[in-house]
């Protein structure tokens, strides 16, 4: 299983889930996938909201290791608060998206796209590089889980 991150689930968030799932991934390395980026305010920082359009988002293609089960897959819907039997109502939802590597080829992966109207205070980040708006910015991104 591929899955391409972009934001706050990247190889070296402030996420304790991300450092959970990052011992049962490979990173195999940068990637862009068709569509818009957003900034979504929270008190506990920033998160980014990848939704349809035609731009490109950039972020990091990551394949899963034997270690990695069901059970992880859940705690990775839990944390984007993605539903599989209510898919309508959750704030993201899991999907298939073409990610290009640098070589031009493309890959299938999972991704979380933004499942909601964005919320108000959210910022278009125009380039589609998350972590790279935070640093011009100075501004922290989300590091904990939405539903604790």
């Amino acid at each position: 299983m591929l899955f391409f991150f972009y934001g706050t689930l990247l190889e070296g968030s402030d996420n304790p889930l991300a450092a959970r799932v990052h011992t049962m991934l490979r990173a195999i390395g940068a990637a862009t996938v068709p569509g818009v980026l957003h900034a979504v305010p929270d008190p506990e920082g920033w998160y980014p909201a990848l939704l349809p359009g035609n731009g490109l988002v950039r972020g990091c293609l990551y394949e899963a290791s034997a270690a990695f089960a069901e059970a992880d897959l859940a705690l990775l819907d839990a944390y984007e608060d993605f539903d599989p039997a209510k898919p309508e109502a959750s704030l993201y939802r899991r999907e298939q998206v073409a990610a290009t590597v640098p070589d031009g080829s493309s890959r299938e992966a999972q991704a979380y796209r933004f499942n909601q109207p964005l919320p108000a205070g959210a910022r278009s980040i125009d380039d589609g590089d998350f972590r790279a708006w935070l640093n011009r910015r100075g501004l922290q991104e989300f590091g904990g889980l939405r539903n604790e």
